[in-house]
């Protein structure tokens, strides 16, 4: 990263915004380089950007009294693909370093130990002045966002900015992300150890338990368990996937993780769109951004549910260095079998790989 002052990158930031008429804050961090978080930083002095308080206890209260302020739009990203979805904070719950908000539309899951830094920002344009809520992790890289939108409680949102704003900021600093642990080599991995632990799955936090206690990495264990539990198909299976769904009105669950949480989708999917490299749902409520030419595998992968006798078929995208991008699930009811419109799809994708 190159090491600028906060007056040299608001400059830089100010240049850029002449000449190109707007850019969006990750791409501008980038071409500067610098940590996104710095340059929300530079612009305190313009007034554009507040600094909150992000202590565990403090972030906590925050979020807590989400639900006050009606809708919003949440943003989770990593590199290759962007949720957004509105909707109310609803059913929350917190622990010491978690929070979750399980409502009909807002379903999250929040690493609040992970959010270092967080910003009130106000970004002005001719038409609209867009008001949120940035938070970032220890590199600076976004956590979480959350916009105001038409249905907001402008009111309330702003107050909830004023009664966390940190009145004495500190400079930041900022450290390297972490790095993606290599892999094990295969012929380490007991596979049968994998097989039959595999089997006993109850739950997904079972399963990366298991993958710590085995180390193994989540995409070698698909590579080895075997067909019977997991199989590659083809990337171009994503992207047929959201065709057919959005074709047949099958409801489905997209699971995105981001550097400080998880945000989930459920429901149907309509509008699917390709756009200059990135496959969309542009939906009311839902959008979805996936770089798909950054998925350098994808699988069909089977576990068993809580429920005895009922198994979960996702659709998982990894990255290169074998980081997940993404998740697909079905929509299904408590106690019931997967839709055999879902597996059908998901069967298609498998025998053409065979074929």
């Amino acid at each position: 990263m190159t090491t600028r002052s906060a007056e040299e990158l608001l400059i830089e930031l100010n240049r850029m915004k002449e000449e190109q008429g707007s850019i969006r804050a990750r791409a501008a961090a980038e071409e500067l380089g610098v940590p996104e978080a710095a340059l929300l930083e530079a612009r305190e002095r313009d007034g554009s950007v507040r600094r909150l308080s992000v202590s565990d206890m403090d972030v906590a209260g925050l979020i807590e009294r989400m639900p006050e302020v009606g809708d919003v739009m949440v943003l989770t990203r990593n590199d290759h693909c962007v949720h957004e979805k509105t909707g109310t904070f609803e059913n929350m719950r917190f622990n010491t370093h978690m929070g979750s908000a399980f409502g009909k539309e807002i379903d999250l899951r929040m690493f609040l130990a992970q959010w270092k830094t967080g910003f009130y920002v106000i970004d002005e344009s001719p038409k609209i002045n867009r008001h949120s809520l940035q938070f970032f992790d220890k590199s600076g890289a976004a956590a979480i966002k959350i916009y105001a939108v038409g249905g907001t409680d402008m009111d309330r949102f702003v107050s909830l900015a004023r009664d966390f704003t940190n009145l004495t900021p500190e400079v930041l600093q900022f450290e390297e992300p972490d790095v993606v642990k290599a892999d094990a080599p295969d012929e380490s991995i007991d596979v049968q150890d994998l097989r039959s632990r595999w089997s006993k799955l109850g739950n997904g936090h079972q399963f990366n338990r298991m993958l710590a206690e085995l180390g193994i990495g989540r995409r070698q264990a698909l590579r080895l368990v075997g067909s019977d539990f997991a199989n590659s198909v083809p990337v171009s299976a994503v992207e047929n996937m959201l065709n057919d769904v959005a074709a047949s009105g099958l409801p489905i669950m997209c699971f995105v993780r981001g550097p400080g949480g998880i945000q989930v989708h459920s429901g149907p999917v309509q509008r699917i769109k390709r756009v200059a490299g990135w496959l969309n749902i542009l939906d009311p409520r839902f959008n979805l951004h996936l770089k798909d030419e950054a998925i350098d595998s994808c699988y069909a992968v089977s576990k068993a549910s809580t429920e005895k006798g009922h198994n979960i078929t996702s659709l998982d995208c990894f990255a290169a260095d074998g980081t997940v991008i993404c998740q697909f699930f079905p929509v299904r009811e408590e106690g019931a079998d997967e839709p055999e419109a879902w597996l059908s799809l998901i069967n298609g994708y498998i025998e053409g790989v065979a074929a």
